[in-house]
Formats: structure tokens, sequence, C-alpha cells
């Protein structure tokens, strides 16, 4: 009986924890509920390409959080089973086009498919393979554009809507990165702005889930952080403030610590009355029709 209860205790202190660890965050987004503001958040998870029991409990997560996560799909790799799947289940994901087929080109560099050691010609017809493929598969009509390694030259990035990619998603560049760990302390209003994308849609992720360096789960401590520079960058103008902010996810490579976090975190977020999550589907039909017309190709 005297361990039962403390097992009982350890696991109540280490859950107390855990939830001081989203202090920081908690108090950001009362801010917000004070304010009668909305956090839209969005989840993108990469690298699919068949079914597996990995996608499944992703499918489950989507089900238990009530949240359409964004599939970011290898068009050159789909296997006829995830089209299978996806079609039994549409209201828990929505196709983008992750790349061509993953392929890393910038040997003993970060990696990259389509990065700038590469022609602008290859990768341009990489794309437009790219884009016939994953229409072949999925009736998108606004289909978006994923770089593998979430690296991607900007002089491709002027070239997707002429291919026919309505958006792209990305992660923030280091100076987006820096700017908004500095507002966060600074507390910059209105001073400061991002520059305005001018090239189609752009839907980004911004809070890894996984730590790469360790291959596990991200400390729930550095989520809050970044979670904070995310919040406080777009009450204080820095980025537009219903910009949704994308929480980033790879099935394939999650251990158990990822999938317990990755609970967490939507656990933490789904609590608060100032926190909404978008339908990544519905957010990208209803802004690219703010859009130029794109060349359907």
């Amino acid at each position: 009986m005297t361990e039962l209860v403390g097992d009982s205790a350890r696991l109540l202190s280490a859950r107390l924890q855990v939830i001081g660890l989203w202090d920081d965050a908690r108090q950001e987004l009362d801010v917000w509920a004070a304010s009668k503001l909305k956090a839209r958040f969005w989840i993108r998870d990469d690298d699919a390409f068949e079914p597996s029991p990995s996608l499944e409990r992703l499918r489950d997560v989507s089900v238990r959080f009530d949240t359409r996560i964004g599939l970011a799909i290898i068009p050159g790799k789909i296997t006829p089973g995830l089209q299978e799947f996806l079609a039994e289940n549409v209201h828990q994901f929505y196709p983008m086009c992750h790349g061509w087929k993953h392929v890393n080109y910038n040997l003993g560099k970060k990696p990259a498919e389509f990065g700038p050691d590469r022609p602008i010609s290859n990768m341009i017809a990489d794309t437009e393979f790219a884009l016939h493929s994953f229409k072949e598969c999925f009736s998108s009509s606004q289909p978006i554009f994923v770089p593998p390694f979430n690296r991607i030259t900007p002089a491709l990035i002027k070239t997707l809507p002429r291919v026919g990619f309505a958006g792209v998603s990305l992660m923030p560049s280091y100076l987006e990165r820096k700017l908004l760990q500095l507002n966060s302390r600074m507390q910059w209003r209105g001073i400061v702005r991002m520059p305005e994308f001018k090239d189609g849609l752009r839907i980004d992720v911004h809070l890894d889930v996984i730590d790469w360096k360790a291959r596990t789960a991200q400390r729930t401590n550095v989520v809050s952080d970044l979670l904070v520079q995310q919040l406080r960058g777009r009450r204080l103008g820095l980025v537009q403030p219903d910009a949704p902010i994308g929480l980033l996810t790879h099935h394939l490579e999650h251990d158990e610590p990822v999938w317990h976090a990755l609970d967490g975190m939507l656990d933490f977020l789904r609590s608060h009355e100032s926190v909404e999550f978008i339908d990544v589907g519905r957010w990208i039909a209803d802004n690219a029709a703010d859009q130029p017309c794109i060349a359907d190709k």
C-alpha cells in the first residue's frame, strides 16, 4: 500500500511539473483571452507516402483533438494504399505536396531537394512533375507546396504560382526567428513588421515537436518559449495576428516520448479558451479566393 501511495505521489508531482512548464504560454494566452483575441493553430505532418501504424495513430490524434491535419505527401513515392486510406479519412487529413521524390541534392551540406545548388530549370521541371502526379491522386484545386527538409531557394518560390501551386508551407527563416525572439523580450508594439509575402499563399509551421539531435521529443520548456514568441509576435503586430501557428510532426519518426509530448501540447492548447484549430483545407480555400488567379496546369 505504501508503494502505491508513493507511485501516485510521484506521478502527480511529475504531472504538476509538466503543467508548470506551460505557465508562460498560459499567461500569454490569458492576455489574448482578456483582449478577446483568438490564436489560430494547425498541424502539418511530413513525409507520408504509404499507410502505416504510425499514420493510423496520427489519424487517432486528429479524431481525439478534433483537428484536420495537413499531410505533406511525397508525390514521387505515393502508393495506392495511401490514396485509399486518405479517401476514408478526408475529415482527418488534407493532402499537401511534399516536393517531388524527397531526394537530398546538397550532399555534404544542409539537406535540400530544392536548394540553391541545383539549376533552376531542373527544379521547375521537378515541381511540374510533382504537381501532375499530386493532382492525379488528389483533386485539390489549391495545392500547397511543402519543400522537403523545409528548405527552398527563393528563386523557386517565385515560380510556384506559375507552375500551378496556390502557395507554400515553410518554416520561419533565421531572421524571422531572431526578430520574434527579440520582440518577445523587448515587447515592440507596431515598431517592426515582417515583410508581406507576395508569392501566393503562405501557411507555415513554427513549433517542431521533435529534437532532431536527440531523436526524441523536444523539451516542453523549449516548445513553450517558442509558442510565447509566436503569440507575442502576433499580438504586438510583428506578424499578422490571424496567421495560423503551425505545429510540425513526422509520424514515421515518433518514439513514445514524442507521441506523449504531442498529446500534452494539444491537451494544453485545447484547454484554453483563446485557442482554436483551423480546418486547413477550408483556410486555404478561403484565403486563395483573395489571391490573383493562378494558371491551371
